[in-house]
């Protein structure tokens, strides 16, 4: 914690005391979640645990809050409602997974990239069709990263599009934060080409490509990785080809995973506001 933030504790705690003080009195699930909008700062926390605390009796309740939440106005408590709300879905396992199937095309789309997350934390593969038409929808936008949303909740899933979805991102030249993880996570032999000619070009500035390239070269096999090698190394000896796959082999499967470390531990719910930062975009 740096000092600033040390030293303004005390103010905010202050500021927010009014509000932990409600949420901390409510005493039914529907005050709860009529307090949503309180949940802000050190109201949050408290405002979540009160909501688990509750457990199934808060996810109707909560239903019939993302049903209407798209007549609120105001767009920065609209999201902040939503990132709440959603989130707290994540703790309801199955039950959550269904409102937010039922309710996903009530959201906008800063809620639906939130339920995309969420829906792939709770490995709900029904609704990996529905993500995957949020996802052809919103890619088409460069303004917008709600695509990232649902490209996560897709490779949770372990769908097979999120592959599919990588190669044609890296083939535009799309580049995004979260790219280089994905591509550790779930890229393929169709990426291989494309993340070494990036190593190539700027090696010194392409640690996430060739950190990429470990967990997809362990993942595919030497034969295959040698295979796609062959295609852009045509002036090089097979010795020496063989010798440059080895780098990536030769790092172990485990250290990739370490340094892509919080995609592999799974987006959590209390991360989506950090993410997806949609109170200073503009909604399309």
């Amino acid at each position: 914690m740096n000092r600033a933030t040390t030293w303004l504790g005390p103010f905010v705690g202050e500021r927010d005391k009014d509000a932990v003080t409600q949420i901390e009195r409510a005493t039914s699930a529907e005050e709860v979640i009529d307090l949503v909008p309180l949940a802000t700062g050190a109201g949050e926390p408290v405002w979540q645990e009160r909501v688990r605390q509750f457990g199934p009796e808060a996810v109707p309740l909560i239903s019939q809050r993302l049903a209407v939440l798209h007549e609120t106005q105001e767009k920065q408590l609209r999201d902040m409602m939503l990132e709440e709300l959603i989130g707290a879905l994540r703790w309801q396992g199955d039950a959550g997974a269904w409102v937010l199937r039922q309710r996903f095309d009530d959201l906008d789309n800063y809620g639906r990239c939130l339920a995309c997350v969420v829906l792939g934390l709770l490995d709900e593969r029904p609704a990996a069709d529905k993500i995957w038409h949020f996802y052809q929808r919103v890619v088409r936008n460069h303004r917008q990263n709600h695509f990232v949303g649902a490209l996560w909740g897709l490779v949770d899933l372990r769908d097979e599009r999120a592959g599919e979805a990588l190669v044609d991102l890296i083939a535009q030249g799309r580049d995004f934060y979260e790219l280089y993880g994905f591509l550790s996570l779930a890229g393929d032999a169709r990426v291989i080409v494309p993340l070494l000619s990036r190593v190539a070009q700027e090696p010194r500035e392409n640690e996430q490509a060739a950190m990429a390239l470990v967990s997809i070269a362990h993942r595919v096999g030497r034969d295959t990785f040698m295979a796609e090698l062959d295609k852009i190394a045509t002036q090089e000896s097979a010795q020496e080809r063989r010798a440059f796959a080895e780098r990536f082999f030769s790092v172990p499967e485990s250290r990739a995973r370490e340094y892509f470390g919080w995609f592999y531990r799974g987006l959590t719910a209390e991360d989506l506001a950090r993410v997806f930062p949609a109170r200073t975009q503009a909604e399309t």
